[in-house]
């Protein structure tokens, strides 16, 4: 049997956020940091002109292929670095979706006791900052009274962090506070923090390269599982050539990706015990025209962001109609996840104003459910999501 065949397991891909968008960050060989621990699937979206020449014949001329506007698509794992504060492997793409980096590499509070608190905010004493939204989307570990951790979803200049579940007992002096190490992905429309990345796919003696690839992101975790990453994203095509795969791409040891067991799924302030949680950003992007530029387009520009997701919570007497008229009201309500027990390995994922645009009631194993599809709400606070 030929040996000449491409064997799709013999795969890997690096990514390198670009200095100038367009231009190879890898430069030929990927170092050690540029390695992802993804699936890779490509779609070269090529431009084929009709060919309006005549033939003689019922039989059309053949269409003519024009410009390459590539589409990439890469899923990996959702697992952290295994140290809090260093950012993941895929942390680099998420740089490339609209989201800004923003790394707390000390904790915040020893932890602090908090001045005041209620069921759903607690009020934060120094050293906490008084800047509003600091610390939105963070996680907070709360001891003391308790021993829970939970989600920041609004933070005000008065220092009170709402946040994504119900507190019981009520949060007060007795209740203390900390914001651990953490990474945070958050949404931005500052144009001037967007990135770009250099991607290469090897595949066995192949590699493709592409240059200015930015995209959106998605997310699905389900019960019992682990959850994935989905990042699809438009670039330049640079080339395809025959090239080995580098020697030292497979040496990094990465942790296990963290189960979503054993921590928090809350809507509305309550638990929803879902099958499946799904969240997307929604940007769209597009290749800019420009005859001027490789293959007729630029690089990939962002023009807009629609954060959606969806939910299948059991049906319960407790907040089944709660969540109806929220429906029905188009009452935001807050999402909260909580993945993984391992410090760098552990995940909050949050949508402070997720408004609910399906409602349909359904049947799982036996049991009722709420399928509920809502669109996340509010500027730059679509979903957030953080490592720490």
């Amino acid at each position: 049997m030929s040996i000449s065949l491409v064997r799709m397991r013999f795969a890997a891909v690096a990514a390198k956020i670009e200095t100038t968008p367009g231009t190879d960050a890898i430069a030929g060989t990927p170092a050690a940091a540029d390695w992802l621990a993804a699936d890779c699937e490509i779609d070269f979206d090529p431009v084929v002109v009709e060919n309006p020449e005549l033939t003689g014949t019922l039989d059309k001329a053949s269409g003519i292929v024009g410009g390459l506007r590539p589409r990439i698509r890469l899923r990996v794992p959702l697992r952290g670095s295994g140290t809090a504060g260093t950012a993941p492997d895929w942390g680099k793409l998420m740089r490339c979706c609209t989201m800004l980096e923003q790394v707390t590499a000390a904790p915040i509070g020893v932890p602090t006791a908090a001045t005041a608190g209620t069921a759903t905010s607690i009020t934060l004493p120094t050293p906490f900052s008084p800047a509003a939204q600091a610390y939105r989307g963070m996680p907070l570990l709360l001891s003391g009274d308790r021993s829970i951790t939970t989600g920041i979803i609004d933070y005000t200049t008065g220092k009170v962090a709402s946040v994504g579940d119900t507190l019981s007992p009520t949060a007060g002096v007795v209740t203390l506070a900390q914001i651990p190490v953490n990474v945070l992905y958050a949404p931005t429309s500052d144009e001037t923090l967007y990135k770009t990345a250099t991607l290469y796919f090897y595949a066995d003696g192949l590699s493709w390269r592409f240059g200015g690839a930015q995209g959106t992101w998605s997310l699905e975790l389900t019960s019992g599982g682990i959850g994935f990453l989905t990042f699809d994203l438009r670039a330049q095509m640079l080339a395809m050539t025959g090239a080995p795969l580098p020697t030292g791409w497979n040496s990094a040891i990465r942790p296990t990706p963290p189960r979503f067991v054993n921590g928090r799924c809350q809507l509305n302030r309550a638990v929803a015990q879902c099958r499946r949680l799904q969240l997307d950003l929604g940007v769209e992007v597009i290749l800019p025209d420009n005859p001027e530029s490789l293959e007729g387009y630029d690089p990939a520009v962002p023009i807009s962001r629609d954060g959606r997701g969806n939910i299948d919570p059991y049906m319960n007497t407790t907040n089944a109609v709660a969540l109806y008229d929220a429906f029905r009201a188009g009452t935001p309500m807050p999402l909260m996840a909580v993945v993984g027990v391992s410090a760098g390995n552990r995940f909050l994922i949050t949508a402070p104003a997720a408004r609910a645009t399906g409602f349909k009631p359904g049947n799982r194993d036996g049991l009722g459910q709420h399928d509920i599809a809502f669109q996340c709400d509010g500027a730059d606070s679509v979903i957030f999501l953080a490592t720490f």
